[in-house]
């Protein structure tokens, strides 16, 4: 098979080890010895809850999560949570502070504002065609939390280091560089991540969410757009 390979420089779905696709390739049919491929066993059984466990397990020890985050596999795709985040975690009458430094970050900006959240752009880039990162960013201290897209694969821009948000809550989409590097997660409240560009096949994104987050989110939200939903199954 590896003689039959190319060199894939797709942003997404991207290249996967040759080792997991033979590994995958393998248990496709007869999933851990249950005689039933992994499409067809059941999501609440056994053999699914160590797959969830496993891959939960090895995102906290890579990303140095403690104990405050959880971490979700979500339908949707990345796009789905610039709804989902100011659905859940901006309340009416509060406001949240947003940075455009490109094609997905405007994207966010502009599905909270059909939501009617009230959010402020402070920095934007886009003057200059979304060519560079905005320094020395202000952030209102009223803020609920702080969005921000962590790499821009169209423009080539990148957060060389995250803003310090005075401990307002930081979230970012990090569909393109998530486990490309090292960082401290301690100031983000909220990490998402498309899986095809950087950790797995397309069709599941990647939320990880804190504790505290999550005890915001209200009640009155349809079941499957509301994070406590995924958090308590």
């Amino acid at each position: 098979m590896k003689e039959n390979r190319i060199y894939n420089f797709n942003a997404g779905p991207a290249a996967l080890p040759l080792s997991v696709l033979e590994e995958v390739k393998e248990s496709f049919l007869n999933f851990a010895g249950s005689g039933m491929s992994i499409t067809e066993i059941s999501h609440r059984s056994k053999l699914f809850d160590e797959v969830i466990n496993d891959a939960v397990a090895r995102t906290k020890r890579l990303l140095k999560l403690d104990d405050r985050y959880q971490v979700l596999f979500l339908q949707g795709g990345a796009s789905l949570q610039f709804t989902m985040i100011p659905m859940n975690l901006l309340p009416d009458g509060k406001t949240a502070d947003y940075v455009d430094t490109g094609t997905w970050s405007s994207k966010a900006i502009k599905e909270a504002q059909i939501l009617g959240k009230n959010i402020k752009v402070v920095a934007s880039s886009k003057d200059k065609n979304y060519s560079y990162i905005p320094g020395n960013v202000k952030f209102n201290s009223d803020a609920v939390y702080v969005h921000i897209t962590s790499n821009n694969t169209i423009k080539g821009t990148q957060w060389a280091g995250f803003p310090d948000t005075k401990g307002i809550p930081l979230i970012a989409d990090m569909s393109s560089d998530i486990m490309s590097r090292q960082f401290d997660p301690k100031p983000f409240g909220f990490i998402y991540a498309g899986a095809q560009k950087n950790i797995g096949p397309a069709g599941v994104c990647m939320v990880i969410i804190r504790e505290d987050l999550l005890k915001t989110v209200p009640d009155n939200l349809p079941s499957m757009l509301k994070y406590t939903t995924f958090s308590s199954s």
